[in-house]
């Protein structure tokens, strides 16, 4: 006898000490002095007819697949939940504690006592979750938000993916008390001289869901593919320390209430049902791998850099007109740190793996990297049904730039280490994944 839907969340704060070292800008100067917001990790378990799938969101950068794989390990030990039914992505927020070594400083280490209270934490988040279980009723949809987020690599801010994922879930009373809210926009209205643990706008969001939602209301935000999408910004500036205009605290919650605002009007349009379908697949994935000269050679290019911009600061040239030697130092410091990556995997390809997670009709596309929008967009359209492209999930590769990126070159190509033709892979691999799950062809 077919059983009904059963869900359950739950949250545990993941905030750093102050004095912590910050991820995400490599021109931040100096370490955290408090949170302005509590970072959490969140869970939203989903079971019926014996297959359960967990959603977890943490607000970090990013976490490694080897993080991952462990955590979700250790799951499955203590739940009996499929490792691969487990999704672990990060909502990319640029002000949260260092999770893994990094080319922004390569001699830079996570906290070991961090990172083992984080895994403990997702770990808990997920138990928890399932512990929390209750009769439900479930429904994925979407709604619409213009003027967010902005193109950073082209002059007129397009595409973005104006579309807003979203998962609800009701309780016996029918009324909506959870929300998973899928977009894709980088976090960072807050730049490098912020000194305050923070989720970005995703905190103003979740805390507007959360009060629409009360008394016992649940949100959560997964990323999409926000590679080339920001709030804004300037992804060269922000990487050498240029600071714009409109990165307050208050503009992140204007942004983050109107993504809510977006949601919570789509809501209503959603159907819950409690007979709903749930699968999940995996798939590894060999993406090509850029060349790159020896790291004997990229270590060269890297102190002639170096000096070079030595010799400019000597000389008093002004900050301002010494951007372009700046530049110059950090792409060659990525040059030489993917080096060496590429030397350690010792070949011509990059192995990544993809998720798919089924709920009733829809999709959920897992990828461990920052895909470029059209990639996420391209999927959304040649799927057979509506769509959620999580990002930052289940690892992370770093960016993933579109063909045509490659060819236009700039910072997110540059701190890429997938070679041309990743992007046409990875659409590839997910629509692959559909068609196991669904049966279609």
């Amino acid at each position: 006898m077919s059983e009904g839907l059963t869900a359950g969340c739950a949250r545990i704060c993941i905030s750093p000490r102050p004095g912590t070292p910050l991820a995400g800008f490599g021109a931040r100067q100096g370490v955290s002095r408090g949170a302005h917001d509590e970072l959490y990790v969140r869970a939203l378990v989903l079971e019926r007819d014996g297959v359960a799938l967990a959603l977890a969101a943490a607000d970090l950068l990013a976490l490694q697949a080897a993080f991952v794989d462990r955590v979700r390990a250790a799951i499955e030990r203590r739940i009996g939940l499929a490792g691969d039914a487990i999704l672990i992505a990060a909502t990319h927020t640029h002000a949260a504690p260092l999770t893994f070594t990094t080319f922004v400083d390569a001699s830079e280490r996570p906290d070991p006592a961090y990172m083992q209270s984080l895994a403990q934490a997702v770990e808990d988040c997920v138990a928890l979750a399932w512990e929390n279980r209750g009769p439900a009723a479930a429904g994925v949809g979407s709604g619409r938000i213009s003027g967010f987020g902005v193109n950073r690599r082209t002059s007129d801010g397009t595409p973005v993916d104006e579309e807003i994922g979203l998962i609800t879930v009701a309780g016996a009373s029918g009324r909506a008390r959870a929300v998973l809210v899928n977009y894709a926009c980088h976090p960072t209205v807050l730049g490098p001289d912020n000194l305050l643990a923070t989720a970005d706008f995703p905190a103003f969001t979740i805390e507007r869901l959360e009060r629409a939602l009360a008394p016992d209301g649940f949100a959560m935000f997964v990323n999409g593919a926000q590679g080339n999408v920001g709030p804004g910004h300037s992804s060269e500036k922000s990487a050498i320390g240029i600071i714009e205009g409109g990165r307050t605290f208050e503009r992140a919650r204007e942004l983050g209430e109107r993504l809510a605002e977006a949601s919570l009007g789509a809501l209503a349009g959603i159907p819950a049902r409690g007979d709903l379908e749930l699968g999940f697949a995996t798939a590894r994935v060999d993406l090509p791998l850029k060349r790159y000269p020896s790291s004997d050679a990229t270590a060269a290019a890297w102190r002639a850099a170096e000096a070079r911009l030595a010799a400019l600061e000597t000389a008093g040239v002004a900050l301002e007109d010494t951007s372009g030697a700046r530049t110059a130092r950090m792409y060659a410091a990525i040059h030489d740190f993917y080096a060496r990556e590429a030397e350690a995997l010792g070949g011509k390809r990059l192995p990544i793996t993809l998720q798919a997670l089924r709920i009733g009709d829809a999709m959920i596309v897992a990828v461990p990297a920052e895909a470029f929008v059209e990639l996420g967009l391209t999927i959304k359209r040649r799927a057979g049904r509506p769509t959620l492209v999580a990002g930052i999930a289940n690892g992370y590769i770093g960016y993933l730039p579109t063909r045509e990126a490659h060819a236009a070159g700039g910072y997110e190509v540059v701190a890429s280490k997938c070679g041309e033709g990743a992007g046409d892979v990875l659409v590839e691999a997910a629509l692959d994944l559909e068609r196991r799950l669904f049966g279609c062809r």
